[in-house]
Formats: C-alpha cells, sequence, structure tokens
C-alpha cells in the first residue's frame, strides 16, 4: 500500500466517524426536544428517528436501546448544565441559566419531566436525578450552608415548574432575581423554629 493509498483511507475513516458523531448529536438533539414535550415513555424510536431524518435502525445502531439514548440525553442535559453554572458567582451564574432556561423551554420541559415520570422508581434514572439534586445542593452549600442551599434548590424546582406551566405571563428570570436578592439580604433563608 502506497502512503498516499494510506492517508485516503485514514482521510475517509475520519470523515465517517466525523458523520456518526454528527448523526448521534442530531438524534440526541432530536430525543431531548420529544422526551421533553412526550415525556420517555410517550416517545417512540421511530419518532426520533423521524425527527432525526434517520431511519429507526439507524437509532438503534448509534444507541443500542431508547434507554442508551435517554442516557446520552441526560450526559448531553447535565454537561450543558455544568457548563453554565460553573464559577464562584452563583447569583450571576443562576440568573445566566434562567435566561438559557427561557430560552430552551423543551430543555426545561424535558428535566421536569423526566424527573416526574421517575420520581416512584428507584432506576438509574431516578438515582441520576438524586446525585444531580445532590451535588448542586452540595455547589451550593459551600457558598451559602447546608439549609440555604436546600431551600435554593427547592425554589429553583417550584420556580421552574411555576414558569412552565405559564411562561406568558411568568419570567424566570425575574423570579430568580427577587429570590436570590433576597437571600442576599438575609430576607429569606432557614429561620429558626418559634420556642414554645
Amino acid at each position: 500500500m502506497t502512503p498516499a493509498s494510506l492517508f485516503s483511507i485514514v482521510g475517509i475513516k475520519g470523515q465517517v466517524q466525523r458523520r456518526g458523531v454528527e448523526r448521534r448529536r442530531e438524534i440526541v438533539d432530536a430525543a431531548m426536544e420529544l422526551f421533553g414535550a412526550n415525556g420517555f415513555a410517550g416517545t417512540g424510536v421511530a419518532a426520533i428517528a423521524k425527527k432525526a431524518g434517520v431511519t429507526p435502525s439507524a437509532v438503534i445502531h448509534h444507541f443500542g436501546s431508547k434507554e442508551n439514548l435517554l442516557r446520552a440525553v441526560l450526559d448531553e442535559f447535565d454537561a450543558r448544565a455544568a457548563a453554565r453554572v460553573r464559577g464562584t458567582d452563583v447569583v450571576q451564574a443562576l440568573l445566566d441559566d434562567a435566561e438559557y432556561t427561557m430560552a430552551h423551554k423543551g430543555l426545561a420541559t424535558l428535566h421536569t419531566v423526566l424527573q416526574a415520570e421517575h420520581l416512584a422508581r428507584d432506576d438509574e434514572v431516578t438515582r441520576r436525578f438524586r446525585e444531580r439534586n445532590r451535588m448542586l445542593r452540595g455547589h451550593f452549600a459551600r457558598v451559602l450552608g447546608e439549609a440555604a442551599a436546600v431551600e435554593l434548590v427547592a425554589f429553583l424546582e417550584g420556580a421552574l415548574t411555576v414558569w412552565l406551566l405559564d411562561p406568558e405571563t411568568t419570567d424566570l428570570r425575574a423570579m430568580y432575581a427577587r429570590y436570590l436578592s433576597s437571600l442576599q439580604n438575609g430576607e429569606t433563608g432557614p429561620s429558626p423554629l418559634p420556642s414554645g
């Protein structure tokens, strides 16, 4: 085999690998949107394939099963979320996250729907949401303390649901800003139980 033909084979192989990565990305993006709109249980492989412009067998070829595709979707969701909240300025990170969430309602819906679908189960997805929750609380606890971190996570989950129910009349970023300002000013947060 000549060096030129070897480079040609390597080049073709690289193109095929890049196309495979692009195809996986298209399938994950389609699954994110459909899982967010219809839930995991309400979304079939055929619908994901149609949305991604591939055949159902291509979805299975790339992921092996719908459950494996869900894992890939959750990996992508977590990677995007982690990238948004990195850094030490918790307030600015959360305000930026609210803006991102408002611009990507499907992802917010995906989070809420999948979490609700798995609350009564004890499976890999449930454990994944539990670990994500603990990781967030731990991150916030380093800045705010444990009790305030738990309250903040509860606020974030509740605010997201309120916004998803009525995004036309609810400003998620404004809700975040008011709450975080109150938290910074000591106007909210855990209070001692009344005595007596």
